[in-house]
């Protein structure tokens, strides 16, 4: 009898927190704004914005004056572990001009956590691309998580996504390939992440070089962002009220009067 109380407590325990732990329901999506910069971080030319499913197996694709065959896909995983990785691919068209950048920023509103209303930590790791002729490729990516409902969504191309900050962006980190050495990994702690959020990366792809470089080359790479959750601390009453529920019951029983022999 002891043993069924206690199986049916931690259950209906279990269930309870699981309610409590599951985000509503709502549409997902992956919004894209892919634009060429200058040496001053000015938009040089017309961007696009574009938006897809989150974890939507078809990409994007675009082209500027300076990066051509551009191609943005992304894909997206939950759990203790949330992450996003974004990778982004271009071609240099002729007569290159390396003091321009591309700049791509990705805003992901699929992310869930299992832990809601515990702390986490934000991760933020570069990957460039190593297939380049006549100098080298950088890739500098900073990762921001926000608050779901995103203001303005996701779903449109009017406009970047937004909304409100939760915790500090990750400072940038940048991965230069060949020969750039270890790839950074920079991080932002938050002490209470809800149940469902979005991640925003900003991603800038620079050419180095004092020459001339390969039409055929491929620049890019990929950015990551994790997000480690922790369980929230249970209620000190809490646990010494699961502690004692065994105990009272055993004491239950050792009350119980002895039955009278036959």
């Amino acid at each position: 009898m002891l043993l069924r109380h206690v199986r049916w407590f931690a259950a209906g325990f279990v269930a309870v927190a699981a309610v409590l732990a599951a985000p509503a329901g709502a549409r997902a999506d992956t919004q894209y704004l892919i634009q060429e910069i200058d040496q001053f971080g000015n938009p040089s030319g017309a961007g696009q914005i574009f938006t897809t499913a989150s974890n939507s197996p078809v990409g994007v694709t675009f082209a500027t004056t300076n990066f051509l065959n551009i191609n943005v896909g992304t894909s997206s995983n939950n759990g203790v572990v949330s992450s996003l990785t974004t990778t982004v691919r271009a071609t240099p068209a002729d007569n290159f001009n390396a003091t321009h950048s591309l700049r791509v920023i990705v805003t992901d509103d699929s992310l869930v956590n299992p832990f809601p209303g515990g702390t986490a930590q934000l991760q933020t790791n570069p990957a460039a691309s190593s297939a380049i002729s006549g100098g080298q490729n950088s890739l500098t990516t900073q990762s921001q998580i926000l608050a779901f409902p995103t203001i303005p969504n996701t779903s449109q191309t009017g406009v970047l996504a937004g909304g409100t900050p939760l915790g500090n962006q990750t400072l940038p980190a940048t991965d230069i390939r060949p020969n750039g050495g270890i790839s950074p990994t920079t991080t932002s702690d938050l002490t209470n992440l809800p149940g469902q959020f979005a991640i925003q990366q900003t991603i800038t792809v620079t050419v180095l070089t004092s020459g001339h470089i390969d039409t055929g080359a491929s620049l890019g790479g990929s950015a990551s962002s994790f997000v480690l959750s922790t369980p929230v601390p249970a209620p000190a009453g809490l646990i010494l009220g699961l502690i004692a529920l065994p105990v009272l019951g055993l004491r239950r029983a050792m009350r119980r009067p002895p039955v009278s022999p036959v």
